[in-house]
């Protein structure tokens, strides 16, 4: 999967449309082997009411989707932190939304950042997988951008899709969860990490930039 197809997905199912292939992002039990729904770049989820996710899947559902997030995360050699740069920055940012801060995973050598789709059903929380690389490239103020971008997606999951099934980037679906972190912690720094994607894919990363002029 190109790490710079699109500047910040965030789930694995993060849309609502299910397609057998995606020329984006396409999240399934089978795509684990690579990201899970939601690169540095793409997919996700419309602003929608919150809902008790717990309540929305049945216990079938929910032990499928635990075990799924057990698969991915090893399969992408993600390790939980609890401490650390990614870590102090998601917690800035959930005390921003006024929610829990989600679980943050850092899986090594990608640049990407991804919600986990219908985790919130597990424990009310959610999980966030973030790249190392990211980690490493982007700077505290622009890492607070791209983890809020991820903070929305994780704030309108409903639960009512999870890590198992099929994702179809909507380019529509990133732009409201760029606006709606844009409202929680200023444009400032959604701002300022997608003119980092920009800079770090030499400015060819179209998505990324009609998404910035939508935030000017």
């Amino acid at each position: 999967m190109d790490s710079y197809s699109d500047p910040t997905h965030s789930s694995a199912a993060a849309q609502k449309r299910r397609a057998p292939t995606s020329a984006g992002i396409h999240i399934s039990r089978a795509a684990v082997k690579a990201f899970v729904g939601l690169v540095l770049l793409a997919g996700n989820l419309p602003v929608q009411q919150r809902l008790n996710a717990a309540a929305v899947l049945p216990r079938f559902n929910i032990r499928a989707q635990t075990a799924c997030e057990t698969e991915m995360l090893q399969r992408m050699g993600a390790r939980e932190v609890v401490s650390g740069k990614a870590y102090d920055v998601l917690r800035e940012v959930a005390r921003a939304y006024d929610r829990v801060a989600p679980r943050i995973y850092v899986s090594p050598g990608a640049l990407n950042s991804v919600y986990i789709a219908g985790s919130t059903a597990i424990d009310g929380r959610g999980k966030i997988v973030v790249g190392q690389q990211a980690i490493e490239r982007f700077d505290a103020f622009s890492l607070r951008g791209f983890l809020g971008h991820e903070m929305a997606h994780v704030v309108n999951d409903d639960a009512a899709h999870g890590c198992n099934d099929y994702i179809l980037r909507d380019p529509q679906m990133e732009a409201d969860a760029d606006a709606l972190a844009a409202r929680m912690l200023g444009k400032g720094p959604v701002k300022a990490f997608l003119q980092r994607v920009l800079v770090l894919t030499q400015g060819q990363n179209w998505d990324a930039r009609q998404r910035l002029q939508r935030l000017q």
